[in-house]
């Protein structure tokens, strides 16, 4: 039965597009009549017409976004295919090489370098790899032909044109994620807007080529959400817990730290007993392992809301600033 629901599903889908492929997006009534509604794109109407002629459905995108590996594997897997050795070297070689910057924006904004170093290296691989996708026709398709996320992604594109005008840059040309995200730290265009600040003083906010303004970029977003210099990223609770104090969704306010402990839980280490924590459950093969997050974690999870992509992030610094402490990699 779920194989027949799941053929049906595939060829509503592939009907879907296929009716959609008659009209290009240029001659669409719903297209234009977001280009009626859209604030000022930078680009003139005609511009964005002619562009938007040019460009045509991808609709093999839309089951990159809905397979997330969230939804098809247990934590442990997810942890085998992010958390690396290989990323982890890679980690402690791109902090070597931007120890300076890094130091500056924990020195200014109090994020970890390490922190920055992993979510860059989960994002883009450091910047080797950051996305082969035409993100206009990602973009253009996701906004108009994946009806769930539409309004989210209208606004994607319409700051997508905006950030090209000003950039000077040809919106047919960049390339990003399947999810319209560009650069190392892989920002969607309005946070490239809200969040990217120039990290290599030019007067230019360059997210393309400029490692530094990624660097500084990605600090930023988390110094925005709030990230509190020195606090633990994550706590490992060695006890049995109730699992009805479990979140299922990152939360910013917790339980303190204090009260955590009048329940029996515990954990290595000492810390602020009235910081405030969540609980959050990760499922393995064996047995399911439990940790304590505070603001830190929290903010991660702003960058990606999954609580197993913010958990990776964690493990991975945890790697490269055990690696740098340890002099792994030469500058």
């Amino acid at each position: 039965m779920n194989g027949v629901k799941k053929l049906i599903g595939l060829g509503l889908l592939v009907g879907f597009f296929n009716v959609c492929a008659y009209a290009s997006f240029d001659q669409r009534e719903d297209v234009l009549q977001w280009l009626d509604e859209a604030d000022s794109l930078g680009f003139t109407k005609a511009e964005v017409v002619n562009y938007l002629a040019k460009t045509t459905a991808k609709p093999s995108i839309v089951p990159i976004l809905r397979n997330a590996p969230e939804r098809k594997l247990l934590w442990s897997g997810y942890q085998q295919r992010l958390v690396t050795s290989s990323r982890i070297k890679r980690g402690i070689e791109f902090a070597a090489e931007h120890t300076d910057q890094l130091n500056l924006m924990t020195k200014t904004t109090g994020v970890d370098g390490a922190i920055i170093a992993a979510i860059a290296g989960i994002e883009s691989n450091y910047g080797a790899n950051m996305g082969q996708h035409l993100t206009l026709r990602v973009l253009v398709t996701l906004a108009f032909d994946y009806p769930r996320r539409s309004q989210f992604f209208q606004r994607q594109l319409a700051e997508f044109f905006r950030l090209c005008f000003s950039q000077g840059l040809d919106p047919m040309l960049v390339k990003g994620s399947a999810a319209g995200a560009v650069g190392m730290g892989q920002f969607i265009p309005t946070s490239y807007r809200d969040f990217a600040v120039d990290g290599d003083g030019d007067d230019r906010i360059d997210l393309f080529h400029s490692k530094a303004d990624n660097i500084a970029s990605i600090a930023n977003y988390l110094a925005r959400h709030k990230w509190q210099e020195g606090a633990p990223w994550l706590l490992v609770v060695d006890t049995e817990v109730d699992p009805l104090w479990v979140s299922k969704k990152a939360k910013r306010q917790g339980v303190e730290l204090a009260e955590w402990q009048r329940r029996g839980v515990t954990m290595p280490g000492s810390y602020d007993p009235e910081a405030e924590f969540n609980l959050y459950a990760f499922s393995t093969e064996k047995d399911r392992e439990y940790r304590l997050a505070g603001a830190n974690f929290y903010a991660i999870t702003r960058y990606n809301h999954s609580l197993w992509y913010s958990r990776a992030v964690v493990e991975i610094a945890q790697g490269i600033a055990q690696g740098m402490a340890q002099g792994t990699a030469q500058p």
